[in-house]
């Protein structure tokens, strides 16, 4: 028998410390969707210009909604333009973000929290459990959202630096650099320049002197950068008054308070509304009103000993990016109303706030047990936050899959859409952009560079685009067609994808011409997302979360015997297969058989 060398108590804790990351890495392959959504399909015209040669820095530098987000435009355009607009490598480009934040916090750890390896590595645990947490599973599903990624990860580098060796002029040159580039990423990117106190701590008054031209010229960047960002800025059309916040200030601070408190409260404000009604609310915002008053008093436990106040300034800083975000998402988007602050993509930026009290609260305690305020079991003050986070985390991360399981499915609706776009004309079209005129022009001209995969389907008739090797007692059926009014008919079933171990991803209904084609009338989605957990361990039949029906009108069709037949569709092979059953319609009589 072949023995297995021993697992060393480190390497299990190492592991457990990188699962988070590993489970959004798998979910990401698992749940992402190559189609642009909504504001991604903009960019359409960036490809075109490139073709053509035409694309200038004024069109990546241009306002976006809020954003100058330049360097991710760069990204955009050639990370697209080498993969096709494959929107699955920008995913991708996300995770890898998340990853350098990640590693940057853990060296940061290392250089400021003393204790154990075991302590530290119990720390890095809490934090990727909220970095990779699923809670901002809209930012892991849409590749546009490297813009939230983007600062967090320039902020964090600055503050690896800043605590690092290196000279003075070259933590200034490198942070200025990042600073500029987080600025002309994201609307919030400007706070990366908060770094420098951190840049000019004084070990005496000479050194700060000496610094003095190295501060004068970051003071001249940052006001560079401001000036090239407003240069031309205009307020966004359809958006609230930025004094909203003003106007109603107890709304407003109800808003701030969920968007610190989201990134610990488990769930979606639409899923637990029907069950716990104002409750989620409530819960959200106590949460984050009691994040926000530990970390002022973490901030006023350091002010007394210099050396305390270092190490706690890196943490100190990246709490003050949550909140000073949270304060101008507040007053740019509180107009909106309150419920507008469950958004998920917020929470990337705000949840470094729980980060931040993770690292800041060990700094504290060691402080107070040498004082002789504190015994020295302050471990046990550790595991109570280590396992309340985990606890939190126990409702966060199924309930969050569960709505990226259900984002991935709306998208997948969506791209099958699209691909018919050519062929029927749905109201699901507007899923993926509201204008469906620009929609078409748009989706043709990234079929012309051949940056949609699959292509957009140009037959009407459903055998262009049927699969070969089809079984289809395994896909579903046809179950009923039922007279609903005069010319009205409604047509239901079930129908599957069991490669995938899941629904459909649109229905096509077509009628039988004479000679044998079954030509594409409708489109019809699968039912909401319900039972996945069941789903995956088989306790649930597929019409429980597969079942569709569609409404139609024999009118819009020949007036012959109708011979009506169903097809499930895979968005991402651009394939169909017929569903088990029939049924025919007599026209002349309105009855079905």
């Amino acid at each position: 028998m072949i023995s297995l060398p021993p697992i060393s108590t480190r390497t299990l804790a190492v592991s457990l410390s990188i699962m988070p990351a590993c489970l959004v890495l798998t979910l990401i392959l698992k749940y992402g969707v190559d189609i642009p959504h909504w504001d991604e399909w903009h960019y359409v015209l960036f490809f075109e210009k490139f073709s053509q040669g035409t694309l200038t820095l004024s069109d990546l530098f241009a306002q976006q909604n809020e954003y100058r987000q330049f360097f991710p435009n760069l990204i955009f355009v050639g990370l697209g333009w080498l993969t096709k607009w494959n929107k699955r490598y920008e995913l991708l480009v996300s995770f890898a973000l998340a990853c350098l934040v990640s590693f940057n916090l853990y060296r940061l750890g290392r250089l400021t929290v003393d204790g154990s390896p075991a302590r530290r590595i119990m720390i890095y645990f809490l934090t990727n459990l909220l970095i990779f947490s699923p809670v901002q599973y809209f930012n892991w599903l849409v590749g546009m959202q490297i813009i939230y990624f983007m600062p967090i990860a320039c902020l964090t580098t600055c503050l690896v630096i800043a605590y690092s060796q290196l000279g003075a002029r070259a933590k200034f040159l490198s942070c200025m650099c990042l600073a500029a580039v987080s600025t002309f990423s994201s609307a919030n990117g400007i706070l990366c320049w908060l770094v420098l106190p951190l840049l000019t701590w004084p070990n005496s008054r000479a050194e700060l002197h000496n610094k003095r031209w190295l501060l004068l010229a970051w003071i001249v960047g940052f006001v560079v950068c401001v000036a090239l960002y407003f240069n031309g800025y205009q307020k966004i059309l359809g958006h609230p008054s930025l004094s909203e916040s003003l106007i109603h200030p107890v709304k407003a601070l109800v808003y701030f308070s969920i968007l610190l408190g989201k990134a610990l409260d488990p769930g979606d404000v639409i899923f637990l509304k029907e069950q716990f009604g104002t409750g989620h609310k409530i819960s959200a915002a106590a949460t984050g009103l009691t994040m926000a008053a530990f970390f002022i008093v973490s901030a006023l436990c350091t002010q007394r000993d210099m050396r305390l106040a270092h190490r706690a300034a890196g943490w100190l800083m990246l709490g003050t990016y949550s909140i000073m975000t949270a304060i101008l998402v507040t007053i740019g988007r509180s107009g909106f109303g309150v419920e507008q602050a469950f958004t998920p993509r917020y929470t990337t930026f705000t949840l470094y706030l729980p980060i931040a009290l993770v690292h800041l609260l060990p700094i504290i305690l060691e402080r107070q047990v040498a004082e002789g305020r504190l015994a020295a079991r302050k471990e046990i003050l550790l595991q109570v936050l280590a396992g309340s986070v985990v606890v939190a985390h126990l409702l966060i991360y199924p309930l969050n899959i569960r709505q990226m399981s259900a984002l991935s499915k709306r998208l997948s609706q969506s791209k099958a859409c699209l691909l018919l776009l050519n062929v029927i004309e749905e109201d699901c079209l507007t899923r993926a952009f509201p204008s469906v005129e620009y929609l078409k022009l748009a989706a043709n001209s990234l079929n012309g560079l051949s940056f949609l995969r699959p292509g957009l389907i140009k037959s009407n008739r459903a055998q262009d685009i049927a699969t070969t090797s089809a079984q289809p007692e395994y896909y579903g059926s046809l179950d009923s067609v039922i007279q609903t009014g005069e010319d009205l008919y409604t047509a239901s079933g079930w129908a599957v994808l069991p490669w995938r171990g899941d629904a459909a991803d649109a229905i096509l209904l077509t009628y039988d011409r004479a000679a044998g084609d079954s030509v594409i009338f409708a489109l019809a989605d699968t039912g909401e997302e319900r039972g996945v957990v069941a789903r995956i361990l088989r306790l649930s039949s597929p019409s429980d979360y597969a079942g569709w029906q569609k409404s139609f009108s024999v009118n819009d069709l020949p007036t012959s015997p109708l011979i009506i037949s169903a097809w499930a569709f895979d968005a991402r092979s651009g394939k169909a297969v017929q569903l088990n059953g029939t049924h025919v319609i007599q026209t002349n009589t309105q009855k079905v058989k």
